[in-house]
């Protein structure tokens, strides 16, 4: 029997990792976060050619978006957004996201993405017919893309 086969502790838990992020210059980790996912969404444009009856496609853009969960303890967002309301300024943010579980045999994947903006920024939120935390979806947009490190083949398939 052939050993090549997906190992179910290759695959990454969704738990595992870290988010870092970097405001105004000032990096740290970002502990309030409950779940996060961002994508390039490719644009693709479709053309028949002449003498092909086929229709073609050819990549000619990307576009960064995401989505994420925050808990409601952190003012970071706010202030930058309180700041582009009084002062017309807004710089954006950095994350770096590393998915990296240590039972899997292919290693890490770290990328960060640049010029982040939230589409939604937590103002305040009140609730008394809830226990749970206080949480905050948004979805964002990011402007570039940069890989730090990238996933091995699992150790079986090598």
């Amino acid at each position: 029997m052939s050993d090549n086969y997906t190992r179910l502790a290759d695959t990454i838990s969704s738990k595992e990792g870290k988010a870092y992020i970097t405001i105004n210059g000032s990096n740290r980790e970002l502990f309030e976060i409950s779940s996060l996912k961002a994508q390039l969404d490719l644009s693709v444009q479709a053309r028949r050619m002449l003498g092909h009856r086929m229709t073609q496609h050819k990549v000619v853009g990307a576009e960064g978006t995401g989505s994420m969960t925050m808990y409601f303890m952190n003012s970071d967002m706010l202030k930058l957004a309180i700041n582009y309301i009084k002062n017309g300024s807004y710089g954006g943010l950095k994350l770096q996201i590393k998915n990296e579980d240590s039972q899997s045999t292919i290693g890490t994947q770290e990328v960060v993405l640049l010029n982040v903006l939230l589409n939604s920024i937590p103002v305040a939120t009140l609730d008394d017919q809830s226990d749970d935390p206080i949480t905050i979806d948004t979805d964002f947009t990011f402007d570039d893309i940069e890989g730090l490190s990238f996933f091995d083949l699992p150790e079986n398939y090598r």
